[in-house]
């Protein structure tokens, strides 16, 4: 009988059975996790763990690859056993383990075809779409770059987390890094990690942001890990409006206009300066311009080369082609001569001026309710425009809309679309003096520049659905809800429009999605479980790592180490490889350390 045939049946093991066989097996499957491998990781890990059950190299590996799955309540209690017998973990990886564990037993997760979304309470509205979005950009995106990340029986994982603290904590990033470069998502460990959009004033371009996140993810996966981040970043940036899209149509307005100034400066943010994150960049600003500059990277390569070079890039990485060889070998130049090149292209490019653009900045909160406060009007350089416009808003407030308006038209003379609270604030006047087509043609003009703003899609909502134009309320209210979710009103005005057209699912889903934005999140201190007390301590695993249910409790995905149970008697419930049910009964003596393998 073979080795594993011998544990898989021996279902009470106290002693290691480590072979020579399995020399260096944990450097390998660290090293595949390194380079993006989990299915080849976690299959090496399956058989280290049933050849070497008592072995805590082996539980650490496979703590490390649970960890990447996203069971952390299972990779922690792996790490902590290896570590009660001196071996520990990588640098950091139980902190990050910990950190992410202490919201696993609160999440609820959402299957898809390819992603497992998970989520707290009110995040299952971001859930919904995150479905779609994620689906989409696993046809589209996965597609162009020729590499499909989920289909060796590894779902993605993506984990919607409350606030900025609890992504600082999955990620490695500080709370610092996290406000000053803007960042609010992350692709790292084989997960998507984002910040619920109610956790920032008015939401973020979240769907964009999980698209680019995905992107990475892609890159990672196909190349191997060996892309340096200015092109991880540049492909990622050039692929995620593929979400809804064309190719390389990521490129806001803004963004070019910064771009076009360091053009003219020659002031760039250097390719080592992007290095190791784009994250750890001083400011938004700078983030955005690297950004820009690395999005016109593809896009010159693109241009010149053709999209189906991309893939290629890729593929050749893969194989261990570093990246100035593969560089040479599609494009006939290395880096430096790329740069050139590039810079060239720079100095003939286009670059878009339109009034009034500029980066919707991300502000991290600390309630529900400075999250979903309006706008207020923005700081104003000229002295005369600030004073026309605070006056606008005063006889606004007090209902004298037609006065309003005039010194907002003042304001609005003098600045164009440079402010966007104000344009908005007019256009609510317009509305309320019976000019609906003077606000449609300035929310229209502020969405042109600014198409992420909320405050101008909503008007823009409510003035179609007021004008019976139900189909173009619609896309409106949908494209606030793929940036702050969490605005009862558009899932008010959804469910009137679902309902008009027969559609009694979505308008019942919608109703239900306002209810919910409208109660408060509970709250609530994300902390580690409470271990029971017990005389034993149980570690079971159960055929391809599959679910158990100890003694009629809650499900545990295996392999879950040192679970304490009183000593006697105990019933395990999983299913075997075939997915037939079973149960198997246990006895355990007092201060036992059982380790369980389940036959299949």
């Amino acid at each position: 009988m073979s080795p594993q045939a011998t544990v898989a049946w021996a279902l009470l093991l106290n002693l290691g059975v480590a072979t020579a066989a399995w020399a260096g097996p944990l450097d390998e499957g660290l090293d595949l996790l390194e380079q993006w491998q989990l299915e080849d990781a976690r299959a090496l890990s399956e058989r280290y763990l049933l050849e070497a059950p008592d072995e805590p190299r082996a539980w650490l590996l496979a703590g490390a690859v649970q960890h990447q799955r996203g069971e952390h309540l299972a990779a922690l209690r792996l790490l902590e056993a290896a570590a009660m017998r001196n071996v520990a973990a990588p640098h950091g990886l139980q902190s990050l383990v910990e950190a992410s564990a202490r919201y696993a037993s609160a999440f609820t997760t959402r299957e898809t075809p390819h992603f497992r979304i998970r989520y707290l309470n009110k995040d299952e509205i971001v859930a919904f779409y995150a479905d779609q979005v994620l689906e989409a950009a696993y046809r589209n995106i996965a597609g162009d770059l020729e590499f499909l990340p989920a289909e060796r029986g590894e779902k993605i994982v993506v984990e919607i987390y409350p606030d900025a603290r609890g992504l600082a904590g999955a990620t490695g990033l500080t709370l610092g890094e996290i406000e000053t470069s803007g960042t609010i998502a992350v692709c790292k460990f084989h997960r998507l990690m984002i910040t619920s959009p109610l956790a920032t004033a008015n939401g973020y371009d979240w769907a964009n942001t999980l698209a680019h996140e995905f992107t990475h993810l892609v890159i990672s996966k196909k190349a191997k890990n060996t892309i340096p981040i200015w092109l991880h970043e540049g492909i990622a940036k050039y692929y995620e409006s593929r979400l809804s899209g064309g190719l390389g149509e990521a490129l806001g307005a803004h963004a070019e206009k910064l771009l076009a100034k360091a053009v003219q400066t020659k002031k760039f943010v250097t390719f080592a300066q992007m290095h190791p994150s784009m994250a750890k960049l001083p400011s938004q600003e700078e983030a955005a311009l690297a950004y820009a500059e690395v999005f016109t990277v593809i896009e010159y390569l693109v241009g010149r080369f053709g999209k189906a070079s991309v893939p290629k890039l890729l593929t050749l990485a893969a194989t261990g082609v570093e990246v100035e060889a593969a560089l040479q070998q599609l494009y006939g130049m290395r880096l430096p001569a790329l740069e050139v090149a590039w810079h060239k292209y720079l100095q003939t490019r286009h670059f878009r001026d339109i009034p009034g653009a500029a980066p919707r900045r991300i502000k991290l909160v600390t309630n529900e309710k400075e999250a979903q406060t309006e706008a207020p009007l923005e700081t104003m350089d000229d002295k005369v425009t600030h004073d026309l416009a605070r006056l606008g808003e005063l006889l606004q407030l007090r209902g004298h809309h037609t006065a309003a308006v005039v010194e907002y038209e003042k304001a609005y003379a003098r600045s164009g679309v440079r402010y966007a609270s104000l344009i908005n604030k007019l256009a609510r006047a317009y509305v309320a003096v019976g000019r609906a087509q003077d606000a449609t043609r300035l929310t229209d003009k502020l969405l042109l520049a600014q198409p992420d703003d909320t405050d101008a899609l909503l008007l823009a909502g409510r003035i179609a659905l007021e004008s019976k134009q139900d189909a173009v309320a619609a896309k409106r209210f949908e494209a606030v809800a793929l940036i702050n979710p969490f605005n009862p009103e558009i899932h008010v005005a959804l469910a009137k429009i679902y309902g008009a057209a027969g559609q009694t699912e979505k308008a019942a889903r919608a109703q239900r999605f306002a209810e919910l934005a409208m109660t408060p999140r509970p709250t609530r201190t994300y902390e580690l479980p409470a271990e029971n007390a017990g005389q034993a301590w149980l570690s079971l695993v159960a055929p391809h790592w599959g679910e158990v249910r100890l003694d009629g409790g809650e499900p545990m995905v295996t392999p879950w180490w040192h679970q304490p149970v009183v000593a006697g008697t105990h019933t395990v419930e999983y299913r075997t490889a075939a997915g037939a049910p079973k149960i198997q009964e246990l006895q355990v003596a007092a201060a036992a350390e059982p380790i369980v393998v389940l036959p299949e």
